[in-house]
């Protein structure tokens, strides 16, 4: 109830209330996978991420803070209440002494950059693209939109296809494309902090079917 910044601004009232300490690695962080269960009670999700050893602290933070955090509203599906798992970046140091109102660490966020910008790197995957043996049929677009993560090192991983075009030769061809692409990103900061980073960019092609 009342998005992001009220979920922040009740975590530190949170925080103060059970009179929790602060990490003393100030550069720890957390993507927090929280499972909002039908009845409205949250807990962390146990994944291999919340055992990150680099941010132990943050994980017992989060999941202390959670246990009393109010607010949350089960997803529906066709009206009915459903297990869903929502996503927040936590930022211990924000909090306690340093926290401000309204705070959001998604304001804090600096994109990870490409040399020549997002253009650029669009160029060098249309060039990979080889869709010579492809035939496009009809009028309008064709939208397929490619996710991956950029490391702390700027290097890209976990390549894949938020959406189908319709043609899994097309598809491999444009996660083969993007994979090949070995020049380093400007990594994205948090508070200034080197972090890693989930990236979605759409491509489109002037038509209306792929065919082979």
């Amino acid at each position: 109830m009342g998005g992001r910044e009220a979920f922040y601004s009740d975590f530190q009232k949170i925080i103060l209330e059970k009179k929790l300490s602060p990490c003393e690695n100030k550069k720890e962080y957390f993507h927090a996978p929280i499972i909002i269960d039908k009845d409205d009670t949250a807990i962390v999700y146990d994944g291999n991420n919340a055992r990150a050893p680099e941010s132990q602290c943050a994980v017992a933070l989060t999941r202390e803070v959670i246990k009393s955090m109010p607010g949350f509203v089960a997803a529906k599906i066709d009206g009915k209440p459903t297990v869903a798992v929502a996503q927040y970046l936590i930022y211990p140091d924000a909090f306690f002494e340093n926290y401000k109102d309204g705070y959001s660490p998604y304001n804090q966020i600096v994109q990870p950059e490409f040399p020549g910008g997002i253009d650029a790197f669009r160029e060098l995957v249309n060039h990979r693209t080889d869709v010579s043996n492809f035939y496009l049929k009809g009028k309008g677009k064709v939208t397929v939109v490619v996710q991956f993560k950029i490391n702390k090192e700027g290097s890209i991983e976990n390549v894949t296809l938020k959406n189908s075009s319709g043609l899994k030769e097309y598809d491999d061809i444009i996660i083969s494309a993007v994979k090949s692409i070995k020049k380093k990103w400007t990594p994205a900061t948090l508070h200034g902090i080197i972090i890693d980073y989930n990236f979605s960019m759409p491509l489109s092609l002037s038509s209306k079917d792929i065919i082979r």
